[in-house]
């Protein structure tokens, strides 16, 4: 069976903003954006999906009769302190949630603040420490270059 790579993204709109801080985080990673204003949900949920390295893309699942199927990914929002808060994953069609992709593009990404460490001692559920669930279609982009080695 032949593996393709399957570079996917979640295509939203957002305008982009650039932050010029680096701001360090209590036992986490070193922050590229300072965090924005919580009224402000667009430049929120760009800071988000910026910061973040993975959280959880969920698809329809053909193989369970349609049902959702939620799967713990990686993801870039491209370069670091270059992003546009727009999510990217390299997945193989190997992958339940790339095949069930193709079939339906349908899907959503979940991730939480709770994993920069921003939110100090607070529960992960406290309101005020931010998650964002983004909905949309997956769009494949199947590479023809790609060789297995």
């Amino acid at each position: 069976m032949e593996s393709k790579a399957i570079s996917v993204s979640l295509c939203f709109f957002f305008v982009l903003v650039v932050f010029e801080a680096s701001v360090p985080v209590n036992g986490g990673r070193v922050l590229i954006q300072t965090k924005p204003d919580p009224t402000d949900a667009a430049a929120t949920a760009r800071w988000l999906i910026s910061q973040n390295s993975w959280g959880v893309l969920s698809t329809i699942s053909s193989d369970l009769g349609g049902a959702p199927f939620g799967n713990v990914v990686s993801f870039s929002d491209g370069v670091l302190d270059k992003g546009y808060g727009i999510p990217y994953f390299y997945l193989t069609a190997l992958d339940p949630t790339a095949s069930n992709a193709l079939k339906d593009a349908r899907s959503s990404l979940t991730v939480s603040e709770f994993t920069l460490g921003t939110c100090g001692k607070k529960d992960p559920e406290n309101p005020t420490c931010a998650k964002i669930t983004l909905t949309g279609k997956v769009r494949l982009d199947v590479n023809p270059d790609y060789k297995q080695s």
